[in-house]
Formats: structure tokens, C-alpha cells, sequence
């Protein structure tokens, strides 16, 4: 009876402790697992993290690429229509000059460095804005500070998109309150359900516009003749779809999205100058520049 006794107890004993025992294990298994789990976690995080930062990177660098071949696109496309012109004798000296290199102490700088590319010719110069743009753009939207209603009635000279430009734009302009007719230039991001109109913080044809003015009166100037300055903003992607705003031109700035549209207008400019530098005139506007 009392060996009984013992045996009960040393069995009791022994299961307490296996209980005891698989608890604390258990108790490390589930303490392992924990942090197995949140090392695996945060590892999976700082691999997304680092994936979108490498993603980021890439887009950075592939942006900076298109605009990069952007420019060097008009730069081979102003040589290839100005070579056939030459050869044409349609013109007889040209030079495409980039305005990256001037200096900024240049007393041309403040309105030359709008431009990519200024193309002198004999017969004139053309100032070269060159862009990229894919997106869908409104372009040169114009916003009358005297119209104080909130809505744009449909004209039926205008598209729909024209009509929606002139909205937003007045939309836009009325945030400032402010009191002069202004021009706006935005595109439209299509992004998880949204509609989104960035603006830029200048309008394209009028600043080529403005400056092309400038430095036709600049020049003008200092060669005492009259030779042509006209402003181009060149869209060197054909894929651009540019919702052109009903706003008035004027004769200093054009608007064009092709090679082809980039010969006519230069072919044009070229055949309507009154004025033509001889080789002398031609170096030393060259100098200038």
C-alpha cells in the first residue's frame, strides 16, 4: 500500500512536469514563431520598400531620357529640313545653337533660355521650345477676368473638350482672384477613378510668344535690319493630343506636332522674309548668339 502510494505520487509528479515541460515549450515555440513572423514582415517591407524606390529611380531616369531624346529628336529633325532647304537654296547659312551653353551673364539669357534651340538663319531665327508631352493637354486655354459666371455655356464653334478646357481654366483662375487676362496651359491624368488636371506654371506658346518678340527687337537693335523672329513649341511625340484653345494669335509663336508641320512653318518663314543677312550680317548675328 505505501509502495502504492509512492508510485502515484512519482507518476503524478512526472505528469506535472511534462505538463509543465510542453507548456514552456509550447511558450518558445509560439515566442520563435512571433518573432520569426514579424522578421518576416518587416523584411517584406523594406523589400517593398526598396523595390519602389528602384521604381522611382527608373522613372526618374527614364523621364529624364525622353526628354533628352525628345531634344535630340528636334535637333535631327531642324538639320534634316534645313539641309534640304539649303540644298534648295531656299536658305544659305543656318546654325542650330543650344541655348544650354550660353552664358548667364549673356545679355540674351533672361529671354533665350525659354528655348531649347535657336535655329539662325539668313533669313531669320527660330526659337525652339521643345516638348515630350504624351499626355492628353490643354493647351493655351485663355480666362476673361471680366466673366465672373461659373458656368461655360457649349458654343457651337467649340468641341467639347474646348468647352471643358475654358472651365476648368476659369476654375482655376478664380482660386486667385486675380484681375488680368491670363492664359493657362494643363494636361489630364486618368489615375484609380480620378480625373486630374495638372497646371503648369507657364504657358508655353505665350512665354515663345513674349520672348520671340524680345529678342526679334534685341537683335534688331544691335544689327540695325529687320530680320524675323518667330517662336516655336515644337511636340516632338506625334502621339500628343493637344486640345488647342480658342484663344487669338498673334505672329510671333507658332504651335506644331510633326516634322512635317515643323517644315511647312519653317518653309513658310523662310519664303516670306523680306530681309536677308549677307554672310558678314549672318557671322555676326552668329557671334551674338
Amino acid at each position: 500500500m505505501f509502495l502504492n502510494s509512492i508510485l502515484f505520487i512519482i507518476i503524478a509528479l512526472l505528469i506535472v512536469i511534462l505538463v509543465i515541460n510542453h507548456r514552456t515549450m509550447q511558450q518558445k515555440l509560439d515566442t520563435e514563431t512571433y518573432s520569426k513572423d514579424q522578421l518576416v514582415n518587416k523584411i517584406s517591407k523594406i523589400t517593398s520598400e526598396n523595390t519602389k524606390l528602384k521604381n522611382q529611380m527608373l522613372n526618374i531616369d527614364a523621364n529624364n531620357d525622353t526628354h533628352h531624346h525628345g531634344l535630340r529628336k528636334a535637333k535631327q529633325d531642324l538639320i534634316e529640313i534645313l539641309s534640304q532647304y539649303k540644298k534648295n537654296d531656299i536658305v544659305q547659312f543656318y546654325e542650330v545653337v543650344a541655348t544650354s551653353g550660353l552664358a548667364v551673364r549673356h545679355p540674351l539669357f533672361e529671354y533665350a533660355r525659354t528655348f531649347d534651340y535657336i535655329v539662325i538663319t539668313n533669313k531669320g531665327l527660330f526659337n525652339i521650345n521643345v516638348k515630350n508631352w504624351k499626355q492628353k493637354t490643354f493647351y493655351h486655354f485663355n480666362v476673361d477676368p471680366n466673366d465672373t459666371s461659373t458656368e461655360t455655356e457649349l458654343n457651337t464653334n467649340q468641341s467639347i473638350n474646348q468647352t471643358v478646357g475654358r472651365y476648368i481654366a476659369s476654375q482655376y483662375h478664380t482660386q486667385f482672384h486675380s484681375s488680368r487676362q491670363t492664359t493657362y496651359t494643363f494636361i489630364e491624368r486618368i489615375k484609380n477613378n480620378s480625373v486630374i488636371f495638372d497646371f503648369y506654371n507657364y504657358d508655353p506658346y505665350e512665354q515663345a510668344s513674349q520672348n520671340a518678340k524680345i529678342l526679334e527687337d534685341k537683335i534688331n537693335e544691335h544689327l540695325n535690319r529687320h530680320i524675323k523672329s518667330i517662336g516655336l513649341v515644337y511636340f516632338t511625340d506625334g502621339s500628343v493630343n493637344i486640345i488647342d484653345g480658342p484663344t487669338v494669335r498673334n505672329a510671333y509663336a507658332e504651335t506644331v506636332s510633326s516634322k512635317s508641320s515643323l517644315k511647312e512653318i519653317i518653309g513658310e518663314t523662310l519664303a516670306s522674309a523680306n530681309e536677308t543677312l549677307s554672310e558678314d550680317e549672318y557671322q555676326q548675328l552668329l557671334n551674338q548668339i
